[in-house]
């Protein structure tokens, strides 16, 4: 039963995942999470440290086959994380939840061509990004900036295309438990509105034609092979498929890369299908095909190869098999971390999360330089490293008029801040830096309330503590563990906040909030980014 745990997001309970998913079939999941913020979904990933129950991912549904079994953990979907906000001219930022076909309105209302394909497209942005869909001549790589990706151990990681995406339909995040958060899309093209009017609803008519919508479907089965001369579509045409049936499921008559639902199918159903198809066109060309729609929960093992899925054997059945997981219990978790360990990377963006609100072109980065075991050993070493990037920005315009050096209202010029908070009660740490070297450190026992013996403003608290660091396309701070160790739980975990003021009333997040006051305020403790450390 799941009365007797309670997640930290919104979340329901024994939910049907047929009515979440676009084929409509599927199990009774026991949890289904809704975190509607990126802080909800990584308190999520923190609980589940402790509980270990299987995780995984669904975005829109639209290209997912769940088992008919149930499922014994968390299914999440990022429905509820839809901010959208343009960060510059050409730069829109979009939450993972967003749908592609909101984001080809936006272009529409802002009159920018390159975007057309998104609409009508099913699915989420996160889901088109992790899987480079691609249709009607675009593709996701091709107006992708950067991603945000938030892992199962709790790092949030900012990566650029050429990390990501590695050819047709295929991306690293396809291997790796990694939960696409946010994705920086560029469109530089001016385009008429009526123009880009006409344009999407002649791709509308084109899924008409097709028939794409007449019953529950995940659209392609298999991706194209173009070693092959034609599609996928068009080698089942040639083989016989269209109408060929097997129990609720059908192939489509319209098209023959479509398997739908015509009633009551189940997902052995589609699967015996899809195998069927697959092996009649290795039969005929030579060729294995790879299955596009992602198979989720627990199969016949034996099955899901027979449509190139592989699996991880079920502990108590070995004749049943766990497919399309973000993490399963049984994983091997015993990979020695690598330091540098990256905690947190990505770009300031404006507090209230409005278009064109903040300075955009500025990242910072904190990264974990040893391991805990190794701080403790030598606790003045460095522990954490700070740094924010691209010091040229527009955000650093207002400088201070002094020489470099520890200063007190250095928040009235623009300024890089980190933040750093432990359990509940523990209190909060502020640092600020410029571009130049000015810098401040305060201590807080509450919001805005400092800390006994911290009330009045010295350089001498934290000496030899906040080395600087500071390059040629960056600057920031070293932290030794004897100053991070009073802000970190029992359980490892650490809370972290970047800021940034330009000094001219712009202010700054990452990762950014969901919920900011007004006005402005960077002293929540309770909204900062929680990561574990190891």
């Amino acid at each position: 039963m799941s009365a007797d745990l309670t997640l930290p997001c919104p979340f329901e309970s024994e939910v049907s995942l047929a009515a979440r998913a676009y084929y409509g079939i599927g199990g009774i999941a026991r949890f289904f999470a809704l975190p509607a913020a990126l802080s909800e979904l990584s308190n999520l990933l923190l609980w589940n440290r402790e509980h270990r129950l299987p995780l995984a991912l669904i975005g829109s549904g639209s290209n997912t086959l769940f088992s008919d079994s149930a499922f014994p953990g968390v299914v999440i979907s990022l429905e509820r994380m839809q901010r959208l906000f343009w960060l510059s001219d050409d730069e829109l930022f979009c939450e993972a939840g967003v749908d592609n076909t909101s984001i080809a309105e936006e272009l529409f209302s802002a009159e920018k061509g390159g975007g057309e394909w998104l609409y009508q497209l099913p699915g989420q942005i996160g889901a088109t990004v992790k899987m480079n869909a691609r249709c009607f001549g675009g593709e996701v790589s091709k107006i992708t900036v950067g991603i945000l990706t938030l892992s199962v151990d709790g790092r949030l990681r900012w990566q650029l295309p050429d990390e990501v995406f590695l050819g047709y339909k295929h991306t690293a995040l396809m291997e790796v438990p990694e939960i696409v958060v946010a994705v920086l899309l560029r469109f530089h093209q001016r385009r008429p509105a009526e123009e880009i009017r006409l344009i999407m609803e002649g791709h509308e008519a084109e899924r008409s034609k097709k028939h794409h919508f007449d019953f529950p479907s995940c659209g392609s089965t298999f991706k194209n092979n173009y070693s092959l001369g034609l599609s996928s579509g068009a080698l089942f045409e040639e083989l016989g498929f269209k109408g060929v049936r097997e129990g609720g499921a059908m192939v489509s008559e319209h098209h023959a890369n479509f398997i739908y639902n015509t009633g009551g199918a189940i997902a052995e159903d589609v699967l015996r299908l899809a195998a069927r198809m697959r092996a009649a066109a290795l039969a005929r060309t030579g060729v294995v095909l790879e299955l596009e729609v992602q198979c989720i929960g627990l199969f016949d093992a034996e099955l899901l190869a027979s449509t190139g899925v592989c699996s991880i054997s079920d502990r108590r059945d070995a004749s049943k098999g766990w497919s399309g997981l973000l993490w399963f219990p049984e994983q091997d978790e015993a990979v020695p971390p690598l330091y540098p360990r990256l905690l947190m990377q990505g770009p300031l963006v404006g507090y209230f999360g409005l278009d064109r609100e903040f300075p955009s072109g500025v990242q910072v980065k904190v990264e974990q330089m040893c391991s805990i075991e190794s701080a403790k050993a030598d606790p003045d070493a460095p522990f954490l490293r700070w740094t924010t990037h691209n010091p040229n920005a527009a955000l650093f315009s207002l400088k201070a008029p002094f020489p470099a050096a520890f200063m007190d209202k250095l928040w009235q010029y623009s300024v890089s801040e980190l933040f750093i908070s432990g359990a509940s009660g523990k209190g909060y740490l502020e640092l600020e830096m410029t571009p130049e070297g000015h810098w401040v450190a305060l201590r807080f026992a509450a919001p805005r309330r400092r800390s006994a013996g911290y009330e009045t403003l010295s350089s001498e608290p934290w000496s030899g503590m906040v080395p600087l660091v500071q390059g040629e396309k960056s600057f920031g701070m070293d932290l030794c563990w004897e100053l991070v160790e009073q802000f970190v739980d029992k359980e490892q975990v650490i809370g972290l906040q970047c800021c940034a003021s330009s000094g001219k009333g712009e202010y700054g997040l990452f990762p950014w909030w969901n919920s900011p006051s007004s006005p402005a305020d960077f002293h929540q403790p309770d909204q900062f980014f929680r990561t574990p450390l190891l």
